[in-house]
């Protein structure tokens, strides 16, 4: 039987990207997700963009709760809200990924030491094959790129596959 996979991008959304602190590495984060974004639709595979919504900075339906306007977007692109960090813990995502056979994940998106990292050890704990592209997830604190590093490793040593882009192009 064929693997299914979908990429699930976490929160890129652009209030995230204009806060005081900005996101590290941003122009390089964006530009990473976007060549995965193309290769997920060559393929034909799923495209889930997770979007947080709360009551202060990322309100449902204003600009900041948009996705960043640089990231590809297509109509047929499956959209979630979340209210909380962990997407699993919501069923929303779980159900539709259930409803489509999809047994593969590929993560990307913000925050790493946040959502990123709670999607990829939920996901990891109720079955899913989880993959974490390294450089296109990231964070808007100042010790980022030590964030990045220490989250890669721990969640390598927990069983999640760690790949940057340009090697996941060379494996998909």
């Amino acid at each position: 039987m064929e693997k299914k996979r979908a990429l699930i991008i976490i929160d890129v959304q652009q209030g995230l990207f204009e806060k005081k602190t900005e996101v590290y590495n941003s122009d390089q984060l964006i530009a990473n997700i976007n060549t995965i974004i193309d290769i997920f639709r060559r393929t034909e595979n799923k495209i889930v963009f997770i979007q947080y919504t709360n009551k202060s900075s990322l309100i449902k339906g204003s600009m900041d709760w948009e996705i960043h306007p640089e990231i590809k977007v297509l109509e047929q692109d499956i959209r979630i809200i979340k209210n909380k960090s962990d997407v699993f813990k919501e069923k929303t995502l779980i159900n539709y990924l259930k409803k489509e056979g999809i047994t593969n994940l590929v993560i990307a998106g913000l925050v790493t030491h946040g959502c990123v990292q709670a999607a990829c050890l939920s996901g990891k704990e109720l079955g899913f094959n989880i993959t974490l592209i390294n450089d296109a997830q990231s964070n808007f604190n100042k010790n980022a790129k030590e964030l990045i590093d220490h989250w890669n490793k721990n969640l390598e040593n927990q069983g999640i596959s760690i790949f940057s882009t340009n090697e996941f192009t060379k494996i998909i």
